[in-house]
């Protein structure tokens, strides 16, 4: 028995420092494999922040854009409704506004989920407008009634659907950069 026990202590001497060493190294080279993981992931937001930066910028640019062409102030001014009826106005803007928007619907990858609802938002409260000025002519009266309106009822909203749309997306612009 007492080979036995000399011989455990001599295992034990062998085995004890071999392992404070293996622990030892093991979490040394963790630590420095995870310090390395975070500065490449870091280099690479860094890399990629200046690569999206112009592309992020460009959407806010192409979103602006778009509200400013479904404002009822642009819009009824680049879409006369010369010759054409409340219906066929009514439908010639409409289908303006699905294009413009289906145009950028892209874009929403590069905003966040708050500033594309409300960009959403604005869009579909203008198309509701539209609307509604149209349900409330005869559908055969010169469409330049329509075109006043509109115009009449987007100003009775308070606030202005896409104007406050480009207010926040201004606003985003301003902590983006």
């Amino acid at each position: 028995m007492g080979n036995d026990i000399n011989g455990f202590w001599e295992i034990l001497k062998i085995v004890l420092p071999a392992l404070i060493v293996f622990v030892t190294a093991y979490f040394l080279f963790h630590d420095m494999l995870e310090n390395d993981r975070r500065r490449r992931e870091f280099e690479f937001r860094v890399i990629h922040a200046k690569e999206m930066t112009p592309v992020k910028l460009q959407a806010y640019e192409r979103l602006t854009f778009f509200l400013e062409r479904i404002s009822p102030e642009s819009m009824l001014v680049r879409h006369s409704p010369q010759d054409l009826t409340v219906a066929q106005y009514h439908q010639v803007l409409l289908v303006t506004i699905r294009q413009e928007y289906e145009h950028n619907l892209s874009q929403q990858i590069y905003i966040s989920p708050i500033l594309w609802e409300t960009i959403r938002g604005a869009k579909e409260k203008l198309v509701a407008v539209i609307n509604r000025s149209a349900e409330e002519l005869d559908q055969q009266v010169a469409g330049y009634e329509l075109s006043k309106k509109i115009f009449n009822n987007y100003h009775d909203e308070n606030p202005a659907p896409v104007a406050l749309a480009l207010s926040d997306l201004k606003k985003e612009v301003g902590k983006f950069l």
